[in-house]
């Protein structure tokens, strides 16, 4: 009775599930040279602005703040309260789109829209219906973000 056939068609399967359960293991998470996130910033942004780089309104500070971190985006006004938190949607061109939501809220879907001039953001919100919630208003940037003004 000869069973090394049986043993080699046993090891070749094995070998088969092995290279496959790497393979598929490769794709997840974070590694050599990437984020990990399956996106990176947006070269026009890369190029202009350092991460994370804050911004803010030209008045004081204290009404509209911005920080994009790698390809996210958080945008918030102080009166009335509106909090963004959104993705780059991986698409180059100008203006940049950021997909996210609204007040933390996923119910709330939400876009922004934004140009970069020099070191300042050009930011426009919109909700999911494609009205204009803020902006387009301008960014400068900034070293670091004052408290929010208060809504008294």
């Amino acid at each position: 009775m000869n069973h090394a056939p049986c043993a080699g068609r046993r090891r070749w399967l094995l070998l088969l599930a092995g290279s496959a359960g790497a393979a598929a293991l490769a794709g997840c998470g974070p590694g050599v040279g990437g984020s990990g996130t399956g996106l990176e910033p947006p070269p026009a942004l890369t190029a202009a602005l350092p991460t994370p780089s804050l911004h803010a309104d030209g008045i004081d500070g204290r009404h509209v703040q911005a920080v994009l971190e790698g390809s996210r985006l958080r945008v918030t006004r102080a009166c009335p309260l509106l909090q963004f938190s959104g993705r780059w949607n991986g698409l180059p061109g100008s203006p940049l789109h950021f997909e996210g939501e609204l007040d933390g809220n996923p119910a709330r879907p939400a876009r922004a829209e934004v140009q970069v001039s020099g070191s300042t953001l050009v930011v426009t919100l919109r909700d999911g219906t494609g009205t204009v919630l803020l902006g387009p208003l301008a960014l400068g940037s900034v070293m670091t973000l004052p408290p929010l003004q208060s809504c008294g």
